[in-house]
Formats: structure tokens, C-alpha cells, sequence
């Protein structure tokens, strides 16, 4: 693990994704081999929504989730990222396939929407930008309804033996280079790499979910463990069910 401190303070996030964000579609596809395509595609399964159903995709970046549950469903997608120029992105490749959404620039601890307003939360690699977690996860729980999910598609890279050092390797060595020659940002792919690595492990983020109100429900290990999806229920109140 790193030992290098986490950056806490959002507006060096921010400015740094804003950085990014010409090139961060093709540098997902390049250092994934691939594989974020797939990642997106078992997400949409695991959720399976509904018609009518209401999305949050929070950290949205690009749209690239959102666009994958608006591709194949008839639900509502609301897209929230505290990044004005990943949201500039994100609102043209939705346009383009004509599919329509809204795209909101908000903050994970203070978002914009009343409570229990969501049948699903997603977040694509974007939790262990948001710091503290718990409180975050506080947050989202307010906004989803009683009965609805929140999945997290996230790296917990903790491999041993030969698959772990080649990962170390690739994250360490590989991808801050090739990051800094396709992106121009020498700054961002080595924090991403450093910000994986310093990512709590699973079980230990399966507590911080309970503790913000989630019932775990599932884990989903995808790619030999480097990738999960992580899926937490707000039950119902117990009047209810």
C-alpha cells in the first residue's frame, strides 16, 4: 500500500478530473483493456430496473453508466458529478444517441435531491474520492427509497502471489505513464493508482455501508478479483414489510 497521504480536499479532485476529462473515456478503454465495457454491462444486470424506475449515477463522469441503463431501459437517469467539464462530456455523448437525461453538477455530501427520491444509486469508481466515506454514504442513503439499492462498481486490488505483483506492477509503473502521455496530467494517473491502493479492504467498506444504513446484500467479484460490485439495500421500514 501506498504510504503517501489521501488528497482530502475536493477542489484538487475536481480540478483534476476537469483536467482529464478530453481524454478520460479512451484512457478507461486503453488501461482496462477493454474490460470497463463489461464492468458496466454486469452492473445493468445486477440492478435489472425496471420501466419507470428512477437512477441516480453518482461521480457520473463521462455518462457512461448512465448511458448504459438509458440504452436499454426505459427508466429515469439523473447524472451528478462535481465536475463541470466531465459533465460538458457527458451531456454531448448523451445527446448524440438522443437520450434524455439530466445532468447535475453537485457535491456527494450535499446532494440536491429529497430524500427517498431514487429507486438505485450507482458509482462507478468514484467512492474512494469521497472523503469521509461514511459521510458520504450517509448522504446517498437519504436519497434512495425504501427498498432501493446503491452498487458501487469499485478496484479492491488485494491479490497475493503472481497476479498481485503483476497488478502492482502495471498500476505503478504502467498506467501513470501512459496516462501522462495520452492525458497530458502527469499529477492525475499517479493519484488514481495511489487512491486504489490506499482503498480500504472489501470487508472493511462492507462496514462502512452498514454503518451508514446499508444492508449488504451482494458482492460481486468481476476480472480475477481487481474489480467488485459491491450492492447495499435500505430496507423497508419494518412496518412495512
Amino acid at each position: 500500500m501506498s504510504d503517501k497521504k489521501p488528497i482530502d480536499d475536493p477542489r484538487v479532485i475536481e480540478r483534476m478530473f476537469d483536467s482529464i476529462a478530453h481524454r478520460y473515456d479512451l484512457l478507461n478503454r486503453l488501461l482496462s483493456f477493454g474490460s470497463d465495457i463489461r464492468w458496466r454491462k454486469k452492473l445493468y444486470k445486477i440492478l435489472n430496473l425496471q420501466p419507470g424506475h428512477k437512477l441516480l449515477d453518482l461521480a457520473t463522469g463521462s455518462g457512461d453508466i448512465l448511458k448504459e441503463f438509458l440504452r436499454l431501459n426505459q427508466i429515469t437517469g439523473i447524472g451528478c458529478d462535481r465536475s463541470g467539464q466531465m459533465l460538458t462530456f457527458a451531456r454531448k455523448k448523451l445527446s448524440r444517441q438522443q437520450m434524455p437525461s439530466m445532468l447535475v453538477r453537485g457535491d456527494a455530501f450535499r446532494l440536491p435531491f429529497k430524500d427517498n427520491s431514487f429507486d438505485a444509486v450507482t458509482i462507478g469508481f468514484g467512492i474512494r474520492n469521497m472523503r469521509p466515506r461514511v459521510e458520504a454514504l450517509k448522504e446517498i442513503f437519504r436519497t434512495v427509497a425504501p427498498g432501493g439499492r446503491l452498487a458501487i462498481l469499485e478496484f479492491f486490488p488485494r491479490q497475493t502471489g503472481l497476479r498481485g505483483n503483476l497488478y502492482r506492477w502495471y498500476s505503478i509503473r504502467v498506467i501513470p505513464r501512459v496516462g501522462k502521455i495520452i492525458s497530458g496530467s502527469d499529477f492525475a494517473y499517479r493519484y488514481l493508482p495511489d487512491s486504489i491502493r490506499g482503498f480500504p479492504e472489501i470487508e472493511q467498506f462492507e462496514d462502512e455501508m452498514r454503518e451508514a444504513g446499508f444492508t449488504v446484500e451482494a458482492v460481486h467479484q468481476l476480472t480475477f478479483g481487481v474489480v467488485s460490485i459491491v450492492v447495499g439495500r435500505k430496507l423497508l421500514p419494518t412496518n412495512l414489510r
